[in-house]
């Protein structure tokens, strides 16, 4: 079986570079992106969601809500650059509880710019991912 190789990082932090794994999920832009260590190349880019992989020899799969960015696989190597990621020990329930709470209000608030509608919507997609990732 060939090998896959994974590097996750965002301009904050690098999770981690090279770490052998099984399988890949990414949230591309055009649905769940699957990819195994025959996978043909491809540049991609992420939509906000859960993003997911099983290192090697694991059972398991370890996920993060990530936020925009891209996905590139060439040679046996993913590279997963976002523009955030968290894992659940990062977050607090409660508080994206609150946070959903508050951008579902704002988005059915009388006072919503057409401007801002855009805005509240990814905010709002995030906090669910979030919400998803904890339960």
């Amino acid at each position: 079986m060939s090998e896959l190789k994974l590097t996750f990082v965002t301009p904050l932090k690098k999770f981690f570079e090279n770490k052998e794994v099984e399988e890949v999920r990414v949230p591309a832009e055009k649905g769940e992106l699957t990819i195994l260590p025959t996978h043909s190349p491809l540049v991609t880019t992420l939509n906000t969601g859960i993003f997911s992989y099983k290192a090697k020899g694991e059972t398991d799969f370890t996920q993060a809500v990530v936020s925009w960015g891209y996905c590139e696989v060439i040679d046996g190597e993913v590279r997963v650059l976002a523009e955030t990621a968290e894992t659940a020990d990062m977050l607090d329930k409660g508080r994206v509880e609150k946070a959903v709470k508050l951008t579902q209000e704002k988005l059915t608030s009388s006072e919503v710019t057409p401007e801002d509608i855009n805005k509240y919507q990814r905010k709002l997609k995030r906090a669910e991912k979030r919400l998803e990732l904890l339960n």
